[in-house]
């Protein structure tokens, strides 16, 4: 009817998880307190440490906010102020990884870039190589990045950070190689990282690792996707310099 008021019904679709509604405050935050203060900031790192000492064996979707405390040696309620729900934890730990997994892949990328090599289908392939290597020697990093309990803001957080490394890693190759003038070609190796990242979930889901056959399959992706956009060679601007001499 016309003007007439609609109530919302008295039984929501979705309710809030049981350790939302059990918060101390109807705020429901899916990132850290800031901690100020030495003490707060001592308790922040245990907690963080503690967190990553349990995903070595446990499962990510196991752990509550009690296991963290009682590995930590912190009350509760002090995990609870400064995370007030394992998705904040979890949200964080995701960035600390990403950037940690980044920095590492990019210096992966220097190496290539001193070994003058003019195959750039080598270089991802050992830049993949590195990364892999890492996420299979990490099952806290693995459970927090490729995990089957990946928050709404860790995806954001995976995606945004694979925009970072797909435009740090192509200045890389810009130092080296001769690269051509191609268009949106950042968001291009974003989204090749996105693609083996993929690839890579579904197999630490299933398996618990980055096995051989699904991390020749995610290289084999990744270059083809890349061939759309680059050639096949690209000249290193060392021989470019001393053909033009």
């Amino acid at each position: 009817m016309s003007g007439s008021k609609i109530t919302p019904p008295d039984d929501e679709p979705v309710r809030q998880k049981a350790s939302h509604r059990k918060g101390r405050t109807a705020e429901v935050r899916r990132s850290p307190r800031v901690p100020t203060q030495e003490r707060s900031r001592r308790r922040y790192q245990a907690i963080i440490e503690a967190t990553e000492h349990l995903l070595q064996t446990a499962n990510i979707e196991d752990i509550s906010l009690y296991d963290i405390g009682k590995q930590s040696k912190i009350a509760p309620a002090s995990v609870h102020y400064l995370f007030n729900t394992v998705t904040a934890i979890h949200i964080e730990l995701n960035k600390i990884y990403n950037e940690r997994l980044t920095a590492i892949v990019l210096e992966q990328s220097k190496r290539q870039a001193a070994k003058k090599n003019p195959s750039w289908q080598d270089w991802v392939k050992a830049v993949m190589a590195d990364a892999r290597d890492v996420l299979n020697n990490n099952r806290a990093m693995s459970e927090i990045m490729l995990g089957p309990t990946l928050h709404r803001q860790s995806r954001i957080n995976n995606l945004m950070h694979n925009k970072t490394f797909g435009q740090a890693s192509l200045e890389v190759m810009r130092e080296a190689y001769v690269m051509p003038e191609i268009p949106n070609l950042e968001r291009y190796f974003m989204f090749s990282t996105e693609l083996g990242e993929a690839l890579w979930s579904g197999s630490y889901s299933a398996r618990g690792e980055i096995d051989d056959e699904t991390f020749a399959e995610s290289v084999r992706a990744t270059l083809a996707y890349l061939r759309c956009f680059l050639p096949e060679t690209l000249v290193l601007k060392e021989r470019q310099a001393e053909s033009a001499a």
